[in-house]
């Protein structure tokens, strides 16, 4: 996938997304492009990046958003979803601190958990984004 692509599948993703975020949250790594891009398109300004490790087969989020973000509207997004396991556990760290989450990536696997609220299609192969 070339920038260009990648621009335009992040302006496709958008034109689905029915939802007025006050926040956009990007899972780390891989989500921080697409939240960036996203958070231009939408127009929302506040954003931050959460990081989740895998911990024996475990997913932890080891970052602390310090902001209360209780009733706020957030968008989390991840560039694709094999698993789904780290944007589970992003989702309920985020919702433990009381915000209404969606959800967002550009692909989706079929052995993926978890179903994004917006997410372009369903792939069969990983796909290699132009920041790896």
């Amino acid at each position: 996938m070339t920038w260009h692509e990648l621009e335009n599948e992040i302006k496709v993703l958008r034109s689905k997304i029915k939802y007025s975020p006050d926040i956009i949250v990007g899972v780390v790594r891989g989500g921080l492009i697409p939240a960036r891009l996203l958070s231009s398109y939408l127009n929302v300004k506040e954003m931050y990046c959460l990081t989740v490790k895998k911990v024996s087969d475990q997913r932890k989020v080891k970052t602390v958003i310090e902001e209360n973000i209780d009733g706020k509207s957030v968008l989390l997004v991840e560039d694709m979803l094999e698993t789904g396991k780290s944007l589970v556990v992003a989702k309920q760290y985020l919702e433990s601190k009381g915000a209404v989450v969606k959800t967002a990536c550009l692909y989706t696997m079929p052995k993926s958990e978890v179903v994004p609220d917006y997410f372009l299609e369903e792939i069969h192969r990983v796909v290699k984004f132009p920041w790896e």
